[in-house]
């Protein structure tokens, strides 16, 4: 057996036997005002006109079945990487750098708040994340230290203001093999336009008015 083959084998079994400091498969902290564990399609992480969310992946190349919400694939890009599926339905990559690609159902016009959050054991992802070719910095959301042969458990999401966006194009990676991609979703929120605003403004004026009034009467 390849030494290369061993150390994957021994990396892989230690992080399934690590201590479980956080659920397999299950959201461990709140995000973008929203906090569902994504355990089932009854609890699904979060709720926007744009939505995906993989919990369980079923295939190396392309995953086109979100296990909740949406339309969207996901891929990995690096053949060289030795990504297969564990038998907790993650994609770990044990040989090389894992290059990864998602792509979201196209959205409407306007301006929209996009997020990408993922969960992964052992090598983390690198710090920039891109959408449509533009990189944002990751937020750790979530970490603690596994044993074995090391690396980290971490939740992480990357976040864009996008202006009518002709597709949800995300790509993002690790720079080192051993890394276990568990959870990923994407999601999009339309961000209100400033006459929107004034209107809810206006508004909340007039209801003040009116208590006012009333009051008075």
């Amino acid at each position: 057996m390849h030494f290369s083959t061993l150390l994957a084998g021994c990396t892989l079994c230690a992080l399934s036997t690590a201590p479980a400091f956080a659920a397999s498969a299950s959201w461990d902290t709140p995000l973008a005002g929203f906090n569902g564990t994504g355990t089932s399609a009854a609890s699904p992480w979060a709720a926007g006109d744009a939505y995906a969310e993989w919990n369980l992946f079923d295939s190396v190349t392309t995953d086109a079945t979100p296990d909740i919400a949406g339309h969207g694939s996901i891929r990995q890009l690096n053949p060289s990487a030795g990504t297969f599926l564990t038998g907790s339905g993650n994609l770990y990559s044990s040989a090389g750098a894992a290059a990864f690609s998602v792509e979201l159902e196209s959205v409407a016009a306007g301006t929209w708040s996009v997020w990408l959050r993922i969960a992964t054991q052992g090598t983390a992802a690198d710090s920039q994340a891109f959408l449509n070719g533009l990189a944002a910095s990751k937020t750790v959301s979530y970490s603690t230290t596994l044993g074995g042969f090391g690396g980290s458990e971490e939740e992480a999401w990357w976040n864009w203001i996008l202006t009518d966006p002709a597709s949800l194009h995300f790509s993002f990676s690790s720079s080192a093999p051993h890394m276990s991609l568990d959870q990923l979703a994407v999601l999009a929120i339309p961000v209100p336009e400033p006459h929107a605003w004034m209107s809810l403004a206006m508004g909340l004026g007039v209801l003040r008015l009116a208590r006012r009034q009333t009051r008075k009467g």
